[in-house]
């Protein structure tokens, strides 16, 4: 490590009054529940001050920190103890600080070498990050909250308490009342909802599911941290510091997200909240210039790119948007808000669809290349309708319009008429 030693006076007298500014933020997030439960797994100075070597990440150490911040923002979720709780919330806060420093410390020395700043910008970058925790959490909550919309959450525990319990739920859609819920950040609307059907006894149950057993909401967390280490700029409530992206150190948690859970999430995709993971386990990947809004509900797909320079080569995902399973979406396409893709559907290249499309299964839809010329745009109006297996392509240099609420049938081929009108091919 050089001239570097992680705890010195130094970084203990600079440490503390940061710690007083983010314990004055942290401590009216927590329920006195949760602080009874909140358990923060320990790690020696001795071993965090190990000089982790080119690799930089111990990933035994990555794995205990990033259950520790999981914890802060769902106590009782990750980390048991069987011995009482002995510190307080200060000192659980402290020792996270620590660990957050230390891996921040080896990030920018594996990355720049010895660095007099080092200390001063591992430091504020690390309570930068602890002074997100509020918000964080709440994300998390959202993030799980939204994982009701899986139907599978009505599972034997709960259909057998009530012997109309299961009758009664075929035809129940609850989606509606969680959007509402979401789109107003309170549960009301689907409390009010599973009430009216005498089903209000479920959402405890429900809930702890989810917390329990549900890996999407989990992996969405890594990937705030990992997005909050890519950030720069002063912090809101706490002046004089300013926190840089860290290098390296996002990547890494990336990896260990996907290796967990198959979900390869660029750390600087920025992804809303209120969304919900299906199977991520069967893949799913985003990419570095991609955005994804909030309340969506996405199965394993790839969001890739087709471009190999450095601008916008990811796909942008509105609000409420649904993915089906193995959809891929390539490039800079954009899909508007309450849309649906369906799933094995391939959409790439200069597209945009307006709100509340409705883009079935097994479609092609993509800009084609000719020559050396940039292909137009393809333009799916709101509220367009696409049957199953349709091909719609564009290869001229006019943008191809599909106008609002039109309706495509199935496996139909659509082309541009050279007017910027669609036009069906037959064979």
């Amino acid at each position: 490590m050089g001239n570097i030693t992680l705890f010195d006076t130094s970084y203990e007298s600079r440490k503390r009054p940061l710690l007083k500014q983010v314990l004055e933020r942290l401590r009216p997030m927590y329920t006195d529940e949760e602080r009874d439960v909140l358990r923060i797994d320990s790690i020696s100075r001795g071993v965090l001050s190990q000089p982790s070597g080119r690799g930089f990440v111990n990933r035994d150490i990555l794995e205990t920190v990033l259950g520790n911040l999981l914890e802060c923002v769902a106590p009782g979720s990750h980390n048991v103890v069987e011995t009482p709780r002995s510190s307080g919330l200060a000192e659980d806060i402290e020792e996270i600080a620590d660990q957050l420093y230390a891996m921040i410390v080896q990030s920018l020395l594996a990355a720049e070498g010895d660095g007099a700043h080092i200390e001063t910008c591992a430091l504020e970058t690390t309570f930068a990050l602890i002074s997100e925790l509020p918000r964080l959490k709440e994300r998390a909550l959202w993030n799980r909250f939204a994982s009701l919309k899986d139907p599978a959450v009505w599972d034997a525990y709960i259909t057998t308490r009530d012997k109309s319990c299961a009758h009664q739920l075929v035809d129940i859609d609850f989606t509606p009342a969680i959007n509402a819920a979401i789109n107003e950040r309170d549960f009301t609307p689907y409390r009010k909802v599973l009430k009216a059907h005498r089903f209000d006894f479920a959402f405890r149950y429900l809930m702890q599911l989810v917390i329990s057993t549900y890996p999407g909401w989990r992996v969405l967390f890594y990937h705030d941290i990992a997005h909050a280490l890519t950030q720069s700029g002063p912090v809101l409530g706490i002046p004089d510091i300013e926190r840089i992206p860290v290098p390296l150190l996002p990547r890494a948690i990336s990896e260990l997200g996907g290796r967990y859970y198959q979900a390869d999430l660029h750390p600087e995709t920025v992804i809303g909240d209120a969304n919900f993971l299906d199977h991520p386990h069967r893949g799913l990947t985003t990419g570095q210039t991609g955005t994804i809004g909030s309340g969506c509900y996405i199965y394993p797909c790839t969001l890739g790119g087709l471009s190999g320079k450095v601008r916008q080569r990811h796909p942008i995902i509105g609000d409420h948007v649904q993915i089906g399973t193995d959809a891929t979406l390539l490039g800079p396409v954009q899909i508007g808000e309450r849309a649906t893709v369906g799933p094995n559907t391939q959409i790439y290249g200069y597209v945009q669809t307006g709100p509340e499309c409705r883009i079935a299964s097994s479609v092609v839809i993509g800009t084609v290349l000719s020559g050396a010329r940039r292909p137009g745009n393809i333009h799916l109006g709101r509220g367009v309708r696409v049957g199953d297996g349709t091909v719609i392509e564009n290869s001229t240099e006019l943008d191809l319009a599909i106008p609002d609420k039109a309706e495509i049938p199935a496996r139909s081929h659509v082309i541009n008429d050279g007017f910027g009108n669609p036009r069906f091919v037959t064979e």
